[in-house]
Order: C-alpha cells, then sequence, then structure tokens
C-alpha cells in the first residue's frame, strides 16, 4: 500500500528537502498542504458518492467472506496505518477534514448504513478508479506535507528572525511574509489581506495539529510565556509521546517572531479549529434536505432538484440506519435494503426493486406468466412504449438482448421462460407507476403489486 501511493508522497519531500533553509519553504508548504487537504476532502467524497468504494478488492473479499453487504469501513482502514510513521493514521485523515463538514456528514452516513451511499443519478458510473487514486495519492501527498509543517515553521522563523530589515524577501510581520503580501502603511491593505493571513494561519496550524496532538497546548504555553506569564505543560506520561518536541520547538520559534496582535489571531484561529465538534456533523448527517455536494452534480448539468432528491434519499437511509436499538430489527440490514431502493444509478434501483419483488410472488402466480406475454403482447408493447420505457433499456434490466425481448413482444417463437416474464411484466408495472400511467389490466395484480408497493424512485 505505501509503495503504491508515493507518487505525491515522494514529490513532496524532494521539492522540500530541494528548499532546505530557502525562506520559501514555508509559503509553499502552506499552498501545497491547503492544495493536498482539498483534494483529500473532495476524493473521498466522490468515492463516496460514486460508490467507488465498493469495487476496492479488499471490501469484495472480505464481503464475500463474510456473506455480507460490502463494509466502507473495511476500505478505508485500508488505506489507515497504525502506526504514526509508516503512513497516514485516521488521526492525520480526520485534520484533513475538519473544515470540510459536508465530507464529513457523507462519511457519517456511510459509516452508519454501512451500505452504498452513491449518487442518485441516470447516467453509469465513469471514472471509478480515478476517484480511489486520487483518494489515496492526496492522502498519502497530505501525510508527507505534515511532517514538514514543524521543522518548516522552525526554519522560517529562525530566518525571519535573523534576516535583516534592508532584506527585500522580509516583510514587515512574520504572517505577511507567509501569505506572500507586501504591505507597511496601508490601513485598508491590512483589512484586505486579513482572510489570506487568516487562511494561512489555518492551514500551517492543521498541519501541524496533524501531526502532533501537543501542537495547541504547545503554542498555548510559548504564547503565555512570551507574554510575561508563568505556565507549564501538562502533558500525560503515556499520551502519544511521539511529536512533543517537534511542538514545542515549532511554538516557541512562532512566540518568538510573532507580534502580540499575530499571537491573537493565532488563537482566534485555533478556538476556530476546536469549535469544530462532532455534535453538528451529525446533525448535518441528519439533514435530508443538504444538497448533494458530489461534484458529479456540480459539473454535468444536474439540476437543483436532482441533487435535492439524491440528498433526500441519502438521509433516509441514514436515518433508518441510526434510529434506536430494539430487539429483533436489523437496523443495518433494513438500511441497506433501503438504499438499493434510494441510492445509485437508475439501473441498479430498478435491477434491485425486480429482485426484491420477485421474491415476493407466489409460485402459483408465476407459473402463468410467460402466457400472458405471449396473449397480450401487443397490448404490453404499447404500454411500454407510451410509458417511455426503451426496448433497449427494457432489454438490459431483464438481462437479455433487444432482438430477443423484440421477437417475445411479437408474440412469436417458443413463449419467454418464468423468470422472464414475471420481470417484465414487473417492470412494466413499476414503469406505468413513475410515469403516472395506468398499469394494464392484463397484469395480474398478485405480480404488479409487490413492485408497486416497493419505495423505489426511478426519475
Amino acid at each position: 500500500m505505501f509503495q503504491r501511493y508515493l507518487h505525491r508522497h515522494d514529490d513532496v519531500n524532494v521539492v522540500l528537502s530541494a528548499l532546505r533553509d530557502d525562506p520559501q519553504c514555508l509559503p509553499i508548504l502552506i499552498a501545497w498542504g491547503a492544495a493536498l487537504r482539498r483534494d483529500v476532502a473532495s476524493a473521498l467524497r466522490e468515492v463516496i458518492a460514486t460508490g467507488a468504494w465498493q469495487g476496492d478488492v479488499r471490501v469484495r473479499s472480505a464481503a464475500a467472506h463474510w456473506r455480507e453487504e460490502p463494509r466502507f469501513d473495511v476500505f478505508l482502514e485500508h488505506g489507515l496505518e497504525k502506526r504514526r510513521d509508516r503512513g497516514p493514521k485516521y488521526e492525520h485523515l480526520d485534520a484533513a477534514l475538519l473544515t470540510f463538514p459536508e465530507t464529513r456528514a457523507a462519511l457519517y452516513r456511510v459509516s452508519a448504513a454501512e451500505c452504498p451511499q452513491h449518487c442518485r443519478t441516470r447516467a453509469g458510473t465513469f471514472a471509478e478508479d480515478r476517484h480511489v487514486e486520487d483518494y489515496r495519492q492526496a492522502l498519502f501527498g497530505w501525510y508527507a506535507v505534515i511532517q514538514h509543517a514543524h521543522a518548516c515553521v522552525v526554519r522560517a522563523a529562525r530566518w525571519f528572525a535573523d534576516a535583516q530589515l534592508s532584506d527585500p524577501r522580509r516583510p514587515e510581520a512574520f504572517t505577511d511574509w507567509m501569505t506572500g503580501t507586501r504591505r507597511r502603511h496601508s490601513n485598508s491593505a491590512v483589512q484586505e489581506t486579513e482572510p489570506a493571513t487568516q487562511e494561512a494561519l489555518r492551514e500551517i496550524i492543521l498541519m501541524m495539529h496533524a501531526w502532533s496532538p501537543h501542537t495547541f497546548e504547545a503554542m498555548d504555553v510559548a504564547f503565555q510565556k512570551a507574554e510575561g506569564e508563568d505556565a507549564s505543560h501538562a502533558w500525560g506520561a503515556g499520551f502519544e509521546p511521539a511529536g512533543r518536541h517537534e511542538a514545542q520547538a515549532a511554538a516557541e520559534a512562532l512566540a518568538s517572531v510573532l507580534s502580540p496582535q499575530e499571537r491573537q489571531q493565532v488563537r482566534e484561529v485555533i478556538n476556530g479549529i476546536e469549535s469544530d465538534d462532532e455534535d453538528r456533523d451529525m446533525e448535518l448527517a441528519r439533514d435530508s434536505t443538504l444538497v448533494c455536494t458530489s461534484d458529479r452534480h456540480r459539473t454535468y448539468g444536474t439540476d437543483l432538484a436532482e441533487r435535492e432528491d439524491c440528498a433526500t434519499a441519502r438521509g433516509r437511509v441514514f436515518e433508518e440506519a441510526s434510529r434506536p436499538w430494539s430487539e429483533g430489527v436489523d437496523r443495518k440490514a433494513d438500511a441497506a435494503r433501503l438504499a438499493r431502493f434510494l441510492l445509485g444509478p437508475r439501473n441498479d434501483r430498478i435491477q434491485a426493486a425486480l429482485a426484491t419483488a420477485r421474491a415476493g410472488v407466489a409460485r402459483e402466480s408465476t407459473e402463468p406468466a410467460p402466457q400472458v406475454w405471449h396473449d397480450n403482447a401487443e397490448p404490453l408493447r404499447e404500454a411500454r412504449e407510451a410509458a417511455g420505457l426503451d426496448l433497449h433499456d427494457a432489454a438490459r434490466y431483464l438481462g437479455i438482448k433487444p432482438a430477443t425481448l423484440q421477437r417475445f413482444e411479437q408474440a412469436t417463437g417458443k413463449l419467454p421462460g418464468r423468470p422472464v416474464s414475471l420481470g417484465y411484466l414487473q417492470l412494466l408495472a413499476l414503469t406505468c407507476k413513475q410515469a403516472g400511467r395506468t398499469t394494464p389490466a392484463c397484469i395480474p395484480q398478485t405480480i404488479s403489486q409487490p413492485v408497486i408497493s416497493l419505495p423505489t424512485t426511478l426519475p
């Protein structure tokens, strides 16, 4: 795993190693880290939205071994390490997603339901492998970036402290230099560049926090000492010892070059990061009105109604999965069944509906289905065309060739088999219902009712 996704990881290490003590190392790290963090969040969101994670080898083999639905946590853990210095950990991923509530909401939904959470789109899934590759590459690139965060801060602070005021590369304030701005006298410029400064501070602090959980405390202690207060660390003896010295060195270096106003800015950024709590994410995950945030729905010309339908379907699945436990009720299985009806490409939903409805038809009702189709071939074909169901689409849903379906609809040759006949009659009943048309009277109610009663949405 680590060797396969080392492309961006090695790129980061090569560039930052080449820069060494160059004063541009920190601005480059901030820009690179921000881009990789966005890539991690957007790619993971697309992995969930497209259902690409279900194609992972580990996911498929685990589902086959245990004879269960594909589980998202198997995919997620496949790209994460337990050891800090051997690859990205869950804590590193969690820090990357701190300011992306849509991605965290998608994570809560797919983890709670343990079932598909991909987009409700008519078109088939495309570029699934690319989404998985993008996510893993960005994750390992992010892992490489955060390893350099504390060291880059220390080197940059030392250069800033030692540089002459006449050096053209050295602006008046350390935070100005981080964002690449040049301001000295204009108060309006201060107001204009403040958002860029806040963003740059947030990115470097997030990178430092991702690599060492001691970063926030180290900064608090270093800033208090810089302001003349008596402060000390309260690090526990057995809690994540890795990263303490890195965090302390970076915090002390920052405290030596930041002005009181800049230290206050850092405190405000940290407070903003810490205020992102899990309860807000859970509320967002439960919100069925949250418009689907998939890039597929923003890029490929879909309208707002389809995005809202997708969000409503996801919310219903999450609600089903997160209900309080009750004896004899398998919420995860119920959510998985609901997901097959409400989520996914059109073809997946129809196939799931037909498979479920087929099981609800008694054997004695299945026997006359071929004869019903043969005797009423012409009105059934007319009903299919009037409901807007294409011949090739219908054949694909039934798993037969279009020429075979056309021959059956002309009532020529031998009778179709019972499974195909039952599927065809139920497909017509479902299509007529979705199109607002009356189900053909020749289709027995014992055949049409099981599929009509399902909560399937096909638009």
